[in-house]
């Protein structure tokens, strides 16, 4: 393993479960029950935590009677395809939970966003540099994941899919029960992020729609170019308002998705090797005033734009962690001059629970906690060794 900083934890049948620098990486091999019931029997104890810390508050709080876990549940497990179901099948049978129970922890944000009142709740951003912005030429993405500080206190998890049926293997970094493609990429280099759009989008979930969630893991598998990201986009009805970072070794482009009103693709202005995407709509064509939102969006949006148009030619890796590393704020809370986007602190609506930084050609992934309390710096993964 030339992984030197992964630690091996336990394993289940093929599965294995790593630990390094308080991440966590199942690696599941198999068809997807298999995966699932391994992912199911490592992850369990990890899985009752977030489900004791997110999922038991609902409850209490009368947000989530039976009436409506099954509604949500027969809404996932309905509608997703047969990857999602066996998968979510397998999580149950290799945990000894209620096949209910697995579902609704992994739509539990979706179900957070049909909660939430009317403005965005999370502030995530995300830069990509190639071509000519980059010091080699190749893909960097730097990713910024903002939301509740209560998802710091479980462990971030970068999960690995080595799947036998002809899809594309993939890592997706979440928490434990949830296996969405938040933060992704699959062996073939294409990526894809998502950050919350339901202040430009509409704060409205289509409920008659299939979950956003399970398409993106069918995506993430079965997509080897970003063209084809832009085509399967430009052919959904979505059911959350939602941004979307997608890339491949040769290019980036953001999807703008609104559960009211379609989608539209962003491209680099002026065909600038260079993108940044955070909560608020930018593609013009949609008629609209850019929005400033309670979690700074057109702020960072501004800094990251400046950042890297400083550093044009000389990204790389290590600049693209140096570039995620800058703060929104200073510890009085107001705005840092030359600053970046990174809340480790509850600043304003949220925090940054962990940064992601992939570099897309050589399929390498570095993984940071800024939060001081669960502080955990860049660490390395090498995904083309876990893959093959």
């Amino acid at each position: 393993m030339k992984n030197q900083e992964l630690n091996f934890v336990k394993e289940y049948k093929a599965g294995k479960l790593y630990e390094a620098n308080n991440f966590l990486i199942p690696v599941l091999e198999g068809s997807n029950f298999e995966m699932g019931e391994q992912y199911g029997a490592l992850m369990a104890n990890e899985m009752e935590k977030v489900r004791d810390t997110i999922l038991v508050k609902e409850v209490e709080a009368g947000y989530l009677d039976d009436e409506t876990k099954a509604f949500w549940v027969n809404r996932a497990y309905g509608s997703g395809s047969i990857r999602t179901k066996q998968f979510y099948e397998g999580v149950a049978q290799g945990s000894g939970w209620a096949l209910g129970d697995v579902v609704m922890l992994d739509q539990i944000m979706e179900f957070g966003i049909y909660q939430s009142k009317l403005h965005s709740f999370a502030g995530c951003t995300s830069i990509a540099s190639w071509g000519q912005n980059s010091k080699d030429g190749n893909m960097y993405i730097g990713r910024n994941m903002d939301w509740s500080p209560a998802f710091n206190k479980f462990p971030t998890v970068l999960t690995v899919r080595k799947p036998n049926d002809g899809s594309y293997k993939f890592a997706t970094t979440g928490w434990a029960g949830m296996y969405a493609a938040f933060t992704a990429m699959n062996e073939k280099g294409v990526y894809i992020d998502l950050h919350d759009g339901t202040s430009m989008g509409g704060s409205v979930v289509a409920l008659d729609r299939p979950s956003v969630l399970n398409t993106l893991v069918d995506m993430i598998s079965e997509i080897s170019t970003l063209e084809g990201l832009e085509s399967r986009y430009n052919g959904m009805l979505v059911s959350t308002s939602a941004i979307y970072t997608i890339a491949d070794k040769n290019g980036a482009a953001s999807v703008e998705t609104s559960s009211l009103n379609g989608s539209r693709v962003r491209k680099p202005s002026n065909n600038d090797d260079a993108l940044v995407v955070v909560n608020t709509f930018m593609e013009e064509s949609w008629g609209l005033g850019k929005r400033e939102t309670v979690s700074n969006s057109l702020r960072r949006f501004s800094n990251m734009t400046d950042r890297l148009a400083e550093n044009k030619g000389n990204i790389d890796a290590q600049m693209t962690k140096d570039l995620m590393d800058l703060r929104l704020f200073n510890e009085d809370n107001s705005f840092k001059q030359n600053g970046g986007s990174t809340k480790p602190a509850l600043q304003d609506a949220d925090i940054t629970n962990y940064q992601t930084v992939f570099d897309i050609n050589e399929q390498k992934v570095y993984l940071k906690i800024p939060v001081p309390e669960y502080f955990a710096d860049w660490t390395m993964i090498d995904l083309k060794d876990l893959f093959n």
